[in-house]
């Protein structure tokens, strides 16, 4: 878990065809674009109450 190894290598990953979408990260090893979709329950429904870019 060395940033010096792993961050250079990561800042290398662009386009990843991921799970959840297409994947890219900037040079500090933060996703780009990153999007975070808030759920909450009521009434045991999960209901998205929006999502954060």
């Amino acid at each position: 878990a060395d940033p010096a190894k792993y961050l250079p290598v990561l800042a290398k990953t662009t386009g990843y065809k991921g799970v959840t979408g297409v994947i890219s990260f900037d040079e500090k090893g933060d996703i780009k674009n990153g999007a975070l979709t808030l759920y909450t329950y009521k009434g045991g429904v999960k209901t998205a109450l929006g999502v954060v870019h």
